[in-house]
């Protein structure tokens, strides 16, 4: 088997789960141990990202209606309502320095791309596009941030600055391609595409010059997320039949289960 030791109680996952029966936001080791859960609402709580010094957590939630932007410490206390309006705010990501909170809104009408203040204050829209923009995730150094966005007629990766500026299409294919991250060096991306019938992982170079899959299932690869080091890649994957998160190394290989439960279950962040 391979080794996964050197990441055991080292480093953190977050991720959402429906192995209670509902959508809730939990933790564990890297390793697949130490699991916690952080919220226990009724309604759906998803899409967790931490905030860069480790203290906070922004998910989104249905709790109050629509789906809003929420904050709440590491512990699961200390809950804060972000956003408030009748549309949809989702897919929260913080900036990397924690002073602004990237995330999807269909508040103009269709989804697109906004930025907040990390208390909620003076959200700005980024992107103006007759597609759906969505899953946008910051740089390392913040400069830029890549998408998800139909805008062209297919569901492609691409990449602007941070201001909403000098919009780049990285890839190009017919079938669909999503939920892009990036490596903590900045220099690639992972991201999931349907190319073959179905889901597997892939990685592209932020420029967009070379790309390699990485992953070769017929089951559905999906929402991949880089470790803090760089050597893994944590995905879900259904290839045994439930929704279970996996780690493989960057290279594709040292495939390792680390979830086994009955709900679907989905990395959103990985931190030391």
């Amino acid at each position: 088997m391979p080794d996964t030791s050197f990441v055991a109680g080292e480093s953190l996952m977050l991720f959402t789960s429906g192995r209670e029966g509902n959508f809730d936001i939990y933790t564990m080791d890297a390793d697949g141990t130490a699991l916690r859960r952080l919220t226990g609402d009724p309604a759906v709580d998803q899409s967790a990202d931490w905030s860069p010094d480790g203290l906070r957590i922004a998910f989104m939630s249905n709790r109050g209606g629509d789906y809003e932007i929420w904050v709440m410490l590491v512990n699961g206390r200390g809950l804060r309502q972000l956003t408030d309006n009748v549309a949809a705010d989702g897919f929260p990501r913080w900036s990397p320095d924690g002073s602004r909170i990237l995330f999807t809104s269909n508040r103009d009408g269709n989804l697109e791309l906004y930025v907040m203040r990390a208390d909620g204050a003076n959200p700005t829209r980024l992107t103006w596009s007759p597609g759906d923009d969505i899953h946008g995730t910051w740089s390392p150094d913040g400069s830029s941030i890549a998408f998800t966005s139909g805008r062209d007629g297919n569901t492609e990766i691409y990449v602007m600055r941070s201001e909403g500026t000098d919009v780049v299409r990285l890839t190009n294919n017919s079938a669909l391609e999503g939920r892009a991250a990036w490596s903590p060096d900045g220099s690639r991306m992972a991201f999931h595409a349907y190319r073959d019938g179905n889901a597997d992982i892939y990685v592209i170079d932020a420029d967009g010059m070379s790309e390699t899959q990485l992953t070769h299932d017929p089951a559905k690869d999906r929402f991949p997320m880089w470790s803090p080091d760089g050597r893994r890649i944590g995905f879900t994957s259904d290839r045994n039949g439930d929704d279970e998160i996996y780690i493989i190394t960057a290279d594709g290989t040292g495939l390792v289960r680390l979830t086994n439960s009955a709900g679907l279950d989905v990395l959103d962040s990985w931190r030391r």
